[in-house]
Formats: C-alpha cells, structure tokens, sequence
C-alpha cells in the first residue's frame, strides 16, 4: 500500500520510550527498528535520529567547552553506527553533521571572542612578514642600490644613479620591521631615532608615525593592546546550547509540511494541469494549500509496480462536491484532523483534494507521455537530495522526468531542508534501494523464479539536469545554486560517516 510519510506505531513508541532508558539502551532499539525497516521514510527517520541525539547528549561526560573535540568524536562514532545499521537512508548523516555543526558552531563562537586582541587582528600578517623578508630586502647595507629610510640615503631624483634606485626601489616591497606596540590611539614607537626627518616625510610609514603624547594627556593614559594579552578562558558548559540546537532541528522537522505549504500559492495557478508523482504528505499539504485560492486539475501516476495496487484504490474512493469555503486547517496533519499515525492512502490523497475543489485524475503510467502535453509542471517528493542537485526519489521518477524534458514541461522537487545532504553522489546506483521482486514475477511462476535473478528497484537516481527547481522550506533553489544551501546547513567542513 502506498503511504505518505506517517508516524508509524514504532516511531512513536520509540520516541516515548527514549525519554525513559538511557543513551546506549536507546541506540540499541534505534539500531534494531533500522535494520528491520519498522522505521521508514525520510522525515520518521529524522526525528528518531534527532530524538536519539538529544538523549545522547544530554548524558554524554564531554560537556565543557574545552572537550568539545571529544563530543565531536563521540556523536561522529554514534552517526557511524547509526549509517551502518541502515546505509540507504541518507536522512540520517543528515541529521547527524547538523548536530556536530551545532557543537562546532558553538566552541568556534567561544574562540572567536576570546582568542585575539586588537593588536593581532591589525598587525600580525604585516609583522609576520616583515620578519620573514629579513633586513637585506630593506637595502639597509651600503652597497645596496636602494633608496629606503633604513639605508640613511635621502631620496633624491637627480642623477643617473639615483634613477636606477628607484627603479629598484619599485621592485622590491618595503615592509619596515616595526615593534607590535600599538595603542587606542594609533601610534607607533620610532624603530630608528637616528633616522632624518628629511627622509621620514617621503617614507609611506610616516602616516603611521607620531610624537609620544604627553604623560597628562587622557588618551595617553589608555591601557595598550599588547598581543600577549587574552581574556580570561572560561571552561562553561556548553551541553545546554547544544540541546537547544537539536530541539531546533526537532521543531524544524515538525513545521517543515506548513512551511512548505506556504510556498504553493507562488508556483500553482489557476487552471493549470498538475502531475503529481507519489502521494507524499508533503506534497499533500503543498497542494491543499494551492487549493485554497486556486482551481486546479492533478493527475496522480499509478507508479508500478511497487504502488500501483494502492493507486487503484482511487477508483473506489468517493468523490466530494465543490465547496466555496475551504475548511483546511494548515495545522493540522491532514483535512479533517486526523491522526497521523494511520496512514494516508491515494483514496484518502483523493478525497481531500477534492474537497477542495480539485479534480484528480488517476493516470496510467503508459498515458504519461501522450498526456505530457497538457501538463504545466511535475511536482513530485523525494528521498534525499545531494549537493550536485540530483536526488533520490521513488521508481519510475526519472522516466516521468525524461518525459517531462522532451516536453519543456518543468520539475519540481518539493522537500525539506533535512534531506539535502552535502555528499557528492560518485556511485549512485550504489545508494539505490532494493524492493520485493514479487510485484514483479510471482512465486506461482516457479520456474522464472528459480532461473531468474530479479531486481526490483524501490528507489531512482533522477539527476540535476532533468530538475528545473527545487522548493524547500527556507525557499526555491535551482539545481546549480544549491551548494549555497548546502554551506548554510553545514558549513565547509564534511564530516565523513563512512
């Protein structure tokens, strides 16, 4: 049977059991309800992974701000665990770098302010510098050619000679060897007293040079910024912050639909025909919104072979009038408020959205190309999406994709931030997953079944140039500027799960 994402019995007894055992009992039953896939869809999987994080964090010994390496270290072993359990769900490095970026994030903000003065930030690349090139680039010796306040030679343009020290004056960069003291008001100490004022007036250094100030001036009597001086290091706890990220990333999991939904009335108009690839309760929620204030037609493809049984249930599924005024509650899980742990089937996909007002359409996946050309867009859900702007979403998704390219029709890809994933897809076929092959040949066949290896794909790898947009729940990107969403979400640094 065809479901959307639902909150499935096991979901929700593992989310209440979890506030109750401890970390390493609660990973054991996370592990298991993985391996044996009691635990399916993208959004399912987030929060037991984020609820599972919150519990090991809030127990884990390395919570100062000093040991946040460690709590780097051990949330990573744990994300390996958890990918190795079940590798196909990408969801779950997902959640698991977000987590570490929180802990990272927050040991960075610490050493931001309290690591470096002013000093360092102003002087120390130039120091550094200076010292690296050495006195002999300053042409400080006598015989070196080159007029600079060190070498005590005025600047003169007179003479064939002095011609020739300029040009090599222009050659070389002059960096002075200059003492990092360096006051609120600016000034630099003199590194040579015995330097003329003659030649100081046509140094570039002298703009940076002053006189002392005098000893009963107030400004002179401000404390200086010396590169040796630090703030005092405060070893807090950060465990704290870190929980409020994850709760964060828990809350975003539970609003992503609404959020989602908020983008509808800008990419559906009036009119228009609507292919619809799954029955996803995202894109559920993403349409009955449209339908508040748009009349439009959706065409559900029956996707076999692996929902096409649960996509016949359309046909039984009643029909309700038009009504003028929308009763759709944007807070609730579905029209009509009911729980969302019974799942949404396409006769239940169909009966809401015609009691909105829309026409839905079930449609055979052979009519797909020949009714192509009346389709204004495809909209369809997805598993994860990688960095390149590919994705991973349901079988027989990037044939309708293909189809929808020859026809100049648009895709759209409606998900949540959460599925992005910053890893590169090199070996896609490699993160496919594997349906039952009896929707394929039966077991009555039994010669075909003893003599043939069948491969039933559950999954396809649809890639970025066959999607036109993607719609997220922080707004729309295109596949070639998704890279921007992915450094917003994880930063520079990759974690590796692997």
């Amino acid at each position: 049977m065809m479901r959307a994402e639902e909150t499935p019995p096991e979901l929700a007894k593992f989310l209440k059991v979890a506030n109750t055992v401890k970390a390493n009992e609660c990973t054991e039953i996370l592990t298991g309800l993985l391996k044996r896939r009691q635990i399916k869809a993208s959004r399912n999987v987030a929060q037991a992974i984020a609820k599972l994080l919150l519990r090991y964090v809030s127990q884990n010994k390395h919570t100062k701000l000093s040991e946040a390496n460690s709590l780097i270290k051990d949330v990573r072993d744990l994300g390996r665990q958890l990918v190795l359990a079940q590798p196909k769900e990408m969801v779950i490095g997902n959640i698991v770098r977000r987590v570490i970026g929180v802990i990272r994030e927050e040991a960075n903000t610490d050493d931001n302010n309290s690591s470096h003065g002013l000093n360092d930030l102003l002087l120390g690349g130039r120091s550094s510098r200076a010292s690296s090139v050495g006195e002999d680039s300053f042409g400080s010796g006598p015989n070196s050619g080159t007029a600079t306040p060190l070498s005590g030679r005025p600047f003169s343009r007179d003479g064939e000679e002095d011609i020739d020290d300029l040009a090599r004056r222009k050659s070389k960069i002059y960096i002075p060897n200059i003492n990092r003291n360096l006051t609120r008001v600016g000034s630099f100490t003199a590194v040579n007293p015995s330097f003329s004022q003659t030649n100081l007036q046509h140094a570039m250094f002298s703009l940076l040079l002053s006189s002392p100030l005098p000893a009963e001036s107030p400004m002179a009597q401000t404390p200086t910024l010396r590169p040796e001086s630090r703030e005092i290091f405060e070893d807090r706890d950060i465990r704290g912050d870190v929980i409020d990220g994850i709760k964060e990333i828990m809350e975003e999991l539970t609003e992503v639909d609404n959020q989602l939904a908020s983008h509808s009335e800008i990419h559906i108009h009036s009119d228009e025909f609507i292919l619809v690839f799954g029955a996803s309760l995202t894109v559920h929620k993403f349409l009955m919104r449209a339908a508040v204030k748009r009349r439009f037609t959706v065409m559900i493809v029956e996707s076999h072979p692996n929902d096409h049984h649960a996509t016949h249930e359309m046909l039984r599924a009643p029909s309700v009038p038009r009504k003028k005024k929308s009763s759709y509650n944007p807070k609730s899980n579905k029209a009509g408020g009911a729980n969302q742990d019974e799942p949404m089937t396409i006769a239940e996909f169909k009966t809401t959205l015609t009691s909105m007002g829309v026409e839905v359409m079930l449609l055979p996946d052979s009519l797909v190309p020949a009714a192509m050309s009346r389709v204004n867009k495809v909209i369809m859900g997805c598993h994860v999406i990688f960095r390149n702007g590919s994705c991973i979403t349901s079988a027989g998704a990037k044939t309708l994709a293909r189809c929808a390219q020859e026809h100049a029709t648009p895709v759209v890809v409606v998900s949540g931030v959460y599925k992005v994933s910053p890893i590169y897809p090199f070996n896609p076929e490699s993160m496919l997953e594997i349906g039952d092959s009896s929707n394929l040949v039966s077991w009555a066949e039994g010669d075909m079944v003893a003599n043939t290896e069948i491969a039933n794909l559950a999954t396809d790898f649809v890639p970025d140039h066959l999607i036109d947009h993607y719609i997220t729940n922080v707004g729309g990107y295109t596949p070639q500027n998704l890279y921007k969403l992915v450094e917003e979400q994880y930063g520079s640094t990759m974690d590796s799960l692997e």
